[in-house]
């Protein structure tokens, strides 16, 4: 999986690292991860870019976008996590997963890599 990130020269800085994002890759189901090509650590702001998620997935380009600059660690790191397991379960099942099942479905993994250090 290729990690690309965005260029900016001030701050607010991005919530996740290429360290974070390998180490969230390496703690989940190997399938979590099977129609992700590539990740792009956005350089755009999440509200100047007038978007409503922080991780927006393009099925077409199997990309994974996160505009996480200035934004809490924990909360993006859990955000990818409840979408790489809905993208895995969708392509599994092909039906629409409840978002608490996710959240209960990524708890033991978010933990992890809280309690991890990077």
């Amino acid at each position: 999986m290729k990690v690309i990130i965005g260029k900016f020269s001030h701050e607010p800085f991005h919530a996740l690292s290429k360290k974070d994002l390998s180490l969230l890759f390496k703690l989940v189901p190997k399938e979590w991860g099977n129609h992700v090509s590539s990740v792009v650590l956005s350089s755009k702001i999440l509200k100047k870019a007038k978007l409503t998620h922080a991780i927006e997935y393009k099925v077409t380009s199997k990309q994974i976008c996160i505009y996480s600059r200035g934004l809490v660690r924990e909360i993006v790191a859990k955000q990818l996590l409840v979408e790489l397991a809905s993208i895995a379960l969708q392509k599994e099942h092909s039906k629409p997963v409840v978002e608490t099942d996710l959240d209960i479905l990524v708890k033991p993994y978010i933990e992890k890599f809280l309690k991890t250090k990077v």
